[in-house]
């Protein structure tokens, strides 16, 4: 659903970073504030782009169990996690622009927007965007520090800056899943972290588990399994008892005699051959989620929800992978193959007051992929820009960055 170097670095050790005990935390902590920090100096590294030897002479996978001795430390939750020997960081990084962009054609059809950022010889991090159908924002090069990652950014087929805008045709979780690949291999990068939120959690738990051997650490937020469960309970009215006033508007579009599945009636409308009835279909899909999107309403995020393009991508290609059950063999189909990934060193976050994927789900993951470190973030909702959720996501890619730098 909704949704963003100068060191390289060495890594010792052939094979991985290990913990000795499952990692599992839930921090009610959440920062008085979280404004950017400037940083003085901050410029690009001199260093070129790696060659792929050179990716593979650094790499270092971490794992979710095994080497150095933590002090175990209790949190309020009354959840046990191990103390990290770092300097602890919340505050999000300063803006940087992309050292470049291209299009990758990854079909007949679709061509991909991509851009770098940051550190050109830093660790590699992709950042899987939202929606289905959100894209890319500037912001989201700001969890990472860039003089440390090497920041990958794409619009998934159809979002954002990828070409053709809001097309459903070969439009599929498994599309995606290639396309990652497909940049991973086009940006000669041998392997790399991977971060997401929403649906962006989603695509990140597919690719990780269809290509483990490709990831060094996993940072997931708002987590969205794409069950029935899920689904109803956002779009088939279960939400609506939490925001009534933001929900109408969304119901009233359709029907009384097509209200038994909100998600077939305004699939009808969001492909239909007139475009008038396209956009209106976005704009009330897309505002539903605007509206549900903070634990307090956030007007920027609402004006996005007035923007026709942005609606046409996002509710069309939301609605293409709902309808479709996400293009996933069965409900839990990513629950029942954690243990492909379990080896990986992982972090979920997950706001107590999410509307929009609600903290079940977070739970659920959690319960069967108890080596992953779970944040709950006890005053928040979905958003990544939220202050406290936002803080667990740059503290999480810190805490990957000083076991990558051991």
């Amino acid at each position: 659903m909704i949704r963003p170097l100068l060191l390289p670095h060495h890594c010792p050790f052939s094979a991985r970073l290990r913990l000795p005990h499952p990692q599992v935390t839930a921090t009610p902590a959440t920062p008085a504030s979280l404004s950017p920090t400037t940083r003085p100096g901050l410029t690009r590294s001199p260093l070129p782009p790696p060659s792929a030897a050179a990716g593979t002479r650094n790499r270092c996978r971490l794992c979710a169990h095994g080497a150095r001795h933590h002090r175990r430390t209790v949190s309020c939750s009354g959840v046990s996690a191990p103390e990290m020997d770092l300097a602890v960081r919340k505050d999000l990084y300063p803006h940087v622009e992309p050292y470049e962009t291209g299009r990758l054609k990854v079909s007949d059809v679709h061509t991909i927007y991509y851009e770098q950022s940051g550190n050109p010889g830093g660790h590699p991090v992709v950042f899987l965007h939202g929606g289905p159908g959100a894209g890319t924002s500037p912001g989201n090069r700001r969890f990472f520090d860039p003089e440390f990652y090497r920041i990958v950014l794409f619009d998934q087929r159809g979002a954002g800056k990828s070409t053709p805008h809001a097309c459903l045709e070969e439009n599929t979780t498994w599309d995606l899943v290639a396309d990652i690949e497909k940049l991973r291999e086009h940006l000669d990068i041998p392997e790399w972290q991977v971060f997401g939120g929403s649906w962006g959690s989603t695509l990140a738990l597919a690719y990780s588990q269809t290509h483990p051997d490709k990831v060094t650490g996993i940072v997931i937020r708002g987590i969205f399994l794409l069950r029935k469960k899920e689904l109803d309970w956002f779009y088939e009215g279960g939400a609506a008892a939490i925001f009534p006033d933001a929900w109408e508007p969304f119901r009233d579009l359709i029907p009384e005699d097509e209200r038994n599945c909100f998600i077939a009636a305004y699939n009808k409308r969001l492909t239909s051959s007139d475009t008038d009835v396209q956009i209106e279909a976005a704009k009330r899909w897309t505002m539903w989620e605007m509206l549900t999107a903070h634990l307090i309403q956030n007007h920027e995020t609402i004006k996005r929800g007035e923007d026709d393009k942005f609606s046409l991508a996002f509710a069309r290609i939301e609605n293409h992978y709902f309808v479709n059950k996400g293009f996933l063999p069965s409900d839990s189909h990513l629950l029942d193959n954690v243990e492909k990934i379990r080896h990986i060193k992982a972090f979920i976050v997950q706001g107590r007051y999410d509307a929009c994927c609600p903290m079940m789900s977070a739970w659920d993951l959690h319960k069967v992929w108890p080596e992953a470190e779970f944040k709950v973030v006890p005053d928040a909702g979905h958003s990544a820009n939220e202050v406290g959720i936002a803080a667990e996501l740059v503290l999480a890619n810190e805490k990957l960055k000083s076991m990558l730098r051991k």
